[in-house]
């Protein structure tokens, strides 16, 4: 079986939800109280070019849960990871390439295995992209990148929850475009143009803005969203979101044992009669994601994460409103726990996850004639970060 497959092109500046100049945004800090990266990366010097950092992560995973929908799995083991990534951050060209098989599940959905998720999605080459930074100040990007909006990534080694949440399945992953970035001592920003929900075609803008406020504290706006209709739809291109616009509100806070991010998100799709959207909509969504650091030394580390949310959506009782949860109308909460061991580049964390809906319609929501209304899940995952 292939595991890897690596291109030779040179692209991207590494950048989280917030999309900053540099990888040190609320995003990685939170991320920092999970899984480390904790021996320096492999590094090639390239005269006259600088220094290229080379890093690999392997992951397996194991899932179980009740109330499947139709074509899901009560249970299954299948890669999370088998990526390499190759970076350069510094100097005035910049890049970065990550390479190898995925699978990204989250709350409420089916999963897809890594092989399906990986040729259905954004290819074995999910991330690349070039950058040039004229300044410490200013950097410019274009390539596949991370997408503007919510507050999780894409990849289940750089969240502290192995399942991305409700609010992150309204928003993009991965987009096609460019960015500008500006990092000025506590003040970060960046704007964005780009194909949205990997939609092939340049419809979707997005800026965001980030002010660290001391050492502990950090708060930022996100916007992003469609300038002008696009038909595409696809299991990569859902019509409905693709065509929305994503505000978030986030705040961070984290001290020696504690990281706190609480986040806003609110999405609207307008009516557009000529793609079959009869009516506007809109989801509203609330979510507090925490980490707390039972123990950390040079080597090893246990941490306890944890996320609640919850999300609605308008439409109830209007037979011609998108459906954008599980039916017009309807929200739902959840409540996620990750405990997790990190012993140098190894770690194993196990997880459970509840999701309960409120004023499903029959027939969408959990179990193989989508009656269930909630849907319980444990996951484990194991691997190396080197």
């Amino acid at each position: 079986m292939r595991i890897f497959s690596l291109i030779g092109l040179l692209f991207f500046i590494s950048f989280e939800s917030f999309a900053q100049v540099e990888v040190s945004n609320s995003s990685k800090e939170l991320l920092d109280y999970g899984l480390q990266e904790r021996q320096p990366p492999i590094q090639f010097d390239v005269p006259q070019f600088g220094s290229i950092d080379f890093r690999t992560v392997i992951s397996g995973i194991g899932m179980a849960q009740t109330n499947p929908t139709n074509g899901d799995y009560n249970s299954l083991v299948d890669i999370s990871n088998a990526q390499i990534i190759l970076r350069k951050d510094s100097g005035f060209l910049q890049f970065y390439i990550q390479s190898g098989y995925y699978s990204t599940p989250s709350l409420g959905t089916s999963y897809q295995r890594a092989a399906i998720q990986t040729k259905d999605s954004f290819g074995l080459i999910p991330l690349a992209s070039l950058s040039i930074a004229p300044s410490q100040n200013w950097v410019f990007t274009a390539g596949k990148i991370n997408s503007f909006g919510g507050y999780e990534n894409t990849f289940s080694f750089q969240n502290i929850n192995i399942d991305r949440g409700l609010l992150w399945n309204q928003t993009s992953n991965v987009s096609k475009g460019f960015q500008v970035s500006y990092k000025e001592n506590a003040l970060s920003s960046a704007i964005t143009l780009n194909d949205g929900f990997y939609s092939n075609q340049l419809s979707w803008m997005g800026a965001s803005l980030n002010y660290q406020l001391d050492h502990q504290n950090s708060a930022g706006v996100v916007w992003t969203g469609a300038i002008k209709s696009n038909s595409t739809n696809s299991f990569n291109t859902p019509i409905l979101q693709n065509n929305s616009q994503i505000f978030n509100v986030i705040y961070t806070y984290t001290s020696h044992n504690w990281s706190l991010a609480p986040y806003l998100q609110y999405t609207y799709i307008p009516a557009n009669p000529s793609l079959g959207i009869l009516t506007s909509a809109q989801t509203s969504g609330a979510a507090i994601l925490t980490n707390y650091r039972l123990f950390k030394d040079f080597a090893k580390s246990i941490t306890l994460p944890t996320r609640f949310e919850y999300i609605s959506s308008s439409g109830k009782g209007n037979l011609n409103s998108p459906n954008l949860l599980y039916g017009p109308g309807s929200a739902a909460w959840s409540v996620t726990v990750t405990p997790t061991y990190q012993y140098q580049q190894f770690f194993v964390r196990g997880e459970f996850s509840y999701v309960q809906t409120i004023n499903a319609t029959q027939g969408q929501a959990f179990g193989m004639s989508g009656t269930a209304i909630n849907q319980a899940r444990i996951m484990f995952e194991t691997g190396f970060l080197y």
